[in-house]
């Protein structure tokens, strides 16, 4: 689960950003909206569970592939209209309504003690967002410290680590850091602070093993990725 290195080239470090991005990819398309048609034929048809980063080094990782893989044995969400509205209810149900939710997607619900929306914990989430040029769809109606919107954020910082390094600009390695930085910092003082909560609510509470295997993942992921993040704020270019 660590890089085991103190350097590592360029186009090594562009690699471990791409696992990422294929990481965090499934994870905020999962958790920012109801499961689409068109992203689970893609999913379904490529395997791309099996492709997840760390999942022969993570027993946690590996147990939430083995859930999913449980329930698309059973459950042919592309083609069967009933098993694909199962999936889809099961995210409804959980993070929508609209009966009252017993897994609340948003940071604010497990960090505040009156878990209120749109107050400090909101504005501090939306204040990062705005720096970085990114605006909640619907503005002030989905609060922005919802999970999925906090996954897409980090996703989108690597995605412009990735900008810099497709461009072949190894000078501009300190901005890399730096959004390196700024994620790690995100990690630690928002999506840890409540995802081990949400995911052990999603856990009890999903109706569908896919679910349980998605909250599985995410939780050890995060915590690994953090490892990572940290390991390539301390490594040596070659």
């Amino acid at each position: 689960m660590e890089l085991v290195t103190k350097s590592l080239s360029f186009k090594e470090i562009e690699n471990v950003l791409y696992a990422r991005q294929f990481a965090f990819d499934i994870l905020r398309r999962f958790f920012v909206e109801e499961p689409s048609k068109e992203y689970l034929k893609q999913f379904v048809q490529k395997n791309m569970i099996h492709l997840f980063p760390f999942k022969d080094d993570s027993p946690e990782i590996q147990a939430g592939v083995n859930d999913i893989n449980a329930f698309l044995a059973t459950h042919d969400v592309v083609n069967i209209e009933r098993h694909y509205q199962d999936l889809h209810w099961d995210y409804t149900r959980m993070f929508i309504g609209p009966f009252s939710l017993s897994t609340p997607p948003w940071e604010s619900s497990y960090v505040r003690k009156d878990g209120l929306l749109f107050q400090g914990t909101t504005m501090e989430v939306r204040k990062l967002y705005e720096k970085y040029g990114i605006f909640v769809r619907d503005f002030n109606i989905e609060a922005d410290d919802h999970f999925g919107l906090e996954l897409d954020f980090i996703y989108h910082l690597n995605e412009l680590c990735l900008q810099i390094c497709e461009s072949n600009q190894e000078a501009d390695f300190d901005k890399i850091t730096q959004l390196l930085m700024e994620q790690s910092k995100f990690l630690k003082e928002h999506l840890l602070q409540f995802v081990p909560q949400l995911c052990n609510g999603i856990i009890s509470e999903a109706n569908t093993s896919f679910f349980v295997g998605l909250a599985k993942i995410v939780q050890s992921y995060l915590k690994i990725d953090l490892e990572v993040l940290n390991e390539l704020l301390n490594i040596d270019i070659l």
